[in-house]
């Protein structure tokens, strides 16, 4: 299975980058930001195993989305009458990770992601790509379009 790692990247990259955009509503300025969000990290180290070039994985762009997801949903919810307390239970119900497995299910992320067979295996693996998408949105497009992206996917 590893050894072919690079010929489905390589010959499926333009489509599951199509289908990210389509979900997204935006065309990121640097395809190769896009295929970042979109590889997990299993699948990135076989490829990299096999291949002579080397691809990276979206852990580190996630680290990025998540304080972006964060930051969104304070700014969402935040009123002077509310409590710290109430705010951080707002954002916990809201940014879980049943709640982003969910809607990476909804987007039909499994089809669009570079994965290995252990890569979605928990809810946190659906997470993860979920805040590696915002964090992509977020260098090509701006806060503004990750709060646009944010309200229409998770706060709908």
């Amino acid at each position: 299975m590893k050894q072919n790692r690079y010929q489905e990247y390589h010959e499926t990259k333009n489509i599951k980058l199509k289908r990210l955009y389509d979900i997204i509503g935006y065309t990121l300025n640097d395809d190769k930001l896009g295929l970042l969000a979109i590889t997990c990290s299993n699948f990135a180290k076989e490829y990299n195993d096999c291949a002579p070039d080397k691809i990276f994985e979206h852990d580190g762009l996630a680290v990025v989305g998540d304080a972006i997801l964060k930051a969104v949903l304070s700014i969402e919810y935040f009123n002077p009458e509310i409590t710290e307390g109430k705010l951080t239970d707002i954002k916990k119900d809201i940014e879980n990770n049943a709640c982003l497995q969910e809607l990476g299910q909804r987007l039909d992320l499994p089809n669009i992601l570079f994965s290995s067979n252990t890569d979605l295996q928990g809810k946190k693996k659906m997470a993860t790509a979920i805040e590696a998408i915002i964090g992509a949105i977020c260098f090509s497009h701006g806060f503004d379009a990750c709060q646009d992206f944010i309200k229409r996917t998770i706060l709908k």
